[in-house]
């Protein structure tokens, strides 16, 4: 009784500091949060000028009339498809390019002074260069595939290169087939820090999506509400949609972030 006592015990006691580091990040968190909101009123009543910097309660009240309104709903939902196409684009892109340059080192040269010029392109110019050839529309969404790609790539690469060389050729040697090679050994051990960088991957391209639908003025979009109300000194409403991108952002960072666990649950089936 007293053995089969021990892994019960040491379960739940693992289990208990799971918890408590759970909550100690979030009491953190939201002492972090705390810290950032004391600093804006502070900055509010330095300042004392609701152009230069809105005060608590008018950007409360410019959130709940954005929640309210169908406009920022259809321009959110507008941002949202154009981000997740970017995404989505870049990581389709990236995956091709990473398993060519895998396996061929002539792709691989080929790829990279393309992947350091665009790593190197300044985005403001860009986007302006694209709205002469494209529209307000498809500019922005260009502009985060070709700043997330490089990123990407780079991600894949070095995931690639970290696999084991020992275990590959152990499985070449006992006759294990490509596909099996594949799905058991390449993709288990390059998949999980891919993933887990797929959240912060989204959130910059949302950063670089709304910069670019700013500059370009683009209509329905969150960047393109931003820009009206530069334009009209709606400094609350500014305040208000900046928020709404950072909880926006965050939550997919999280959400996102949770795509370990899936490969987390691959190796231990494989196991």
């Amino acid at each position: 009784m007293k053995r089969a006592g021990k892994p019960f015990a040491r379960r739940t006691g693992s289990i208990k500091r799971k918890m408590k580091q759970k909550t100690k990040n979030a009491v953190i968190s939201a002492f972090a949060v705390l810290c950032m909101w004391a600093v804006w009123v502070a900055a509010y009543f330095i300042v004392n000028n609701q152009y230069v910097l809105p005060s608590f309660t008018d950007t409360a009240a410019a959130i709940w009339a954005l929640l309210c309104s169908g406009r920022f709903w259809a321009s959110f939902g507008m941002t949202a498809l154009r981000v997740l196409l970017a995404w989505l684009a870049s990581f389709a892109l990236a995956a091709v390019c990473a398993a060519l340059s895998a396996a061929s080192g002539g792709f691989r040269r080929f790829v990279a002074p393309i992947v350091g010029v665009l790593r190197a392109l300044p985005t403001m110019a860009f986007t302006l260069m694209l709205l002469i050839w494209t529209s307000p529309r498809v500019a922005p969404v260009i502009v985060a595939l070709m700043m997330l790609f490089p990123l990407t790539y780079s991600q894949m690469t070095a995931a690639y290169s970290a696999v084991d060389g020992g275990l590959i050729e152990m499985a070449k040697v006992y006759g294990v087939s490509k596909k099996d090679r594949v799905m058991k050994i390449y993709l288990p051990q390059t998949l999980p820090p891919v993933l887990a960088q797929a959240g912060a991957d989204f959130s910059l391209a949302l950063k670089v999506m709304v910069s670019a639908e700013v500059i370009a003025g683009t209509y329905t979009s969150l960047g393109g509400m931003i820009n009206e109300a530069s334009m009209y000194l709606m400094v609350a409403e500014m305040f208000a949609l900046t928020i709404a991108v950072l909880v926006f952002g965050g939550v997919c960072e999280y959400a996102l972030g949770k795509l370990t666990k899936i490969t987390d649950r691959w190796n231990k089936g494989a196991a």
